[in-house]
């Protein structure tokens, strides 16, 4: 029985603690919201009476990453992306195109870092369909003379497009966008950044707004998808779980301590 009631207290503990990281991140763009998921154990009845299962208590069996969308926030800034539906960013250190050392990322504040490259705020460069660095020059020469940089836009297909002067025009390139075959099974690496394995599968890298890719939403950030009614809903019913196996272990605990004395 003892056996029992630890495996609910166990499987409480983990639900508190996934809620916890998941309020603890309601605010952090891009974070999709973790699920626990629970089984019960059940053994072979042995004993006199009719055959059965006996329940031996719960087990977390795995917990999950949701990855519905997030509701989408304006910011006007050029560089700070949305993706709306399927696809994640791909991020990495200045230089590095291998996709085994990629990281990936529904994040999507974007900046200019002091080389010129689009950048995460953690240094990490933001990767084109190619696995290059983007970078914005601030001038161009053109014909001899120098033209400085006037504007600049991304488009729905993740084309970085700058204008030079009044009338120049350059595509500066191609913000990739990565799918996976079993896009549950990446590895976390904090920092709302994921790696690839071998259970997720090797990363598909393509345009935005291709195939089954969503679109670049540029002037706008994606927010967590946490609802947080939802989550302090549960997080009390897991409480409730908790004190009243704690309840049954003392009152368990009691009752062999008097058999035993």
């Amino acid at each position: 029985m003892i056996s029992v009631i630890r495996s609910g207290m166990n499987a409480s503990l983990k639900q508190l603690d996934v809620l916890s990281n998941n309020i603890a991140n309601a605010r952090t763009t891009g974070f999709k919201k973790s699920q626990a998921t629970f089984e019960d154990i059940y053994a072979d009845k042995t004993s006199f009476g009719p055959s059965g299962k006996i329940g031996h208590g719960s087990l977390n069996s795995d917990v999950r990453i949701m990855r519905s969308q997030g509701a989408l926030e304006q910011t006007s800034e050029v560089l700070d992306l949305a993706i709306e539906g399927e696809g994640m960013f791909i991020v990495g250190a200045a230089g590095d195109n291998v996709e085994t050392t990629a990281y990936f990322t529904r994040d999507g504040s974007f900046q200019l870092d002091q080389a010129g490259f689009i950048s995460s705020p953690e240094g990490l460069r933001l990767k084109s369909v190619t696995m290059d660095d983007i970078e914005v020059p601030t001038s161009i020469t053109e014909d001899g003379a120098i033209m400085f940089l006037s504007s600049l836009s991304i488009d729905e297909t993740g084309s970085v497009n700058a204008q030079f002067g009044e009338n120049v025009s350059r595509v500066l390139g191609q913000v990739g966008m990565a799918q996976f075959p079993d896009i549950n099974q990446l590895q976390e690496n904090g920092r709302n950044l994921f790696r690839a394995t071998s259970a997720s599968g090797a990363a598909e890298i393509t345009a935005p707004f291709t195939g089954v890719n969503g679109k670049i939403i540029s002037g706008a950030l994606e927010m967590s998808n946490i609802n947080m009614t939802s989550e302090l809903t549960t997080m009390i019913q897991a409480q409730q779980a908790f004190s009243g196996s704690s309840r049954l272990l003392q009152s368990e605990t009691e009752m062999l301590r008097r058999l035993i004395g």
